[in-house]
């Protein structure tokens, strides 16, 4: 019992530190691939905003809940160390070409899997984001390619016109 006793400091200090690098090796992953970070392609003046249907926004959700939702919350939320994807997010892409996000989704999503999905796969889950924060739906679904992306535009959205969104899970906490 009393050598229990005199490793326990000890114990718990490797216990910490290895809980300390756990948490270091983890943000270095979401630090690899940034939320929400846009790489600016070219100018987007001039190209229409873009078009999606409502089935491919509902496929998209469909496809959200099975690859995104454990990071970015089941609304869009955000959770944990993941951004929400609406409010700020439409900021952070709006008025750009389609493609520059599309290219991002693809390369960098998900987080635990990236460019795992399917090109037709990631324009749905943008056509629910298009949905999602606030774009009507249209007759002609989003293309499949960055380079026909890259001929649209995410729609201006206005942010103030959208209810305030509430983050889904404090940081550290499990989703509810």
């Amino acid at each position: 019992m009393r050598m229990m006793e005199k490793m326990r400091p000890a114990l718990f200090g490797v216990l910490g530190l290895t809980a300390l690098a756990a948490g270091t090796m983890n943000m270095g992953c979401a630090q690899a691939a940034p939320h929400g970070a846009r790489v600016k392609s070219s100018s987007s003046a001039g190209l229409p905003a873009a078009s999606y249907t409502a089935e491919q926004a509902d496929r998209g959700a469909e496809t959200y809940k099975e690859a995104c939702a454990v990071c970015h919350g089941p609304a869009l939320g955000g959770a944990f160390d993941a951004p929400p994807l609406k409010g700020r997010f439409v900021a952070n892409w709006s008025d750009g070409p389609l493609s520059d996000l599309f290219t991002y989704m693809s390369g960098a999503m998900p987080l635990s899997s990236p460019g795992a999905l399917s090109a037709e796969d990631n324009a749905d889950i943008l056509a629910f984001l298009l949905r999602e924060n606030g774009v009507a739906a249209g007759k002609t679904a989003l293309p499949t390619t960055a380079a026909a992306l890259g001929k649209v535009r995410f729609p201006k959205v206005d942010v103030q016109k959208q209810p305030p969104l509430a983050p889904e899970t404090t940081p550290g906490t499990a989703p509810r």
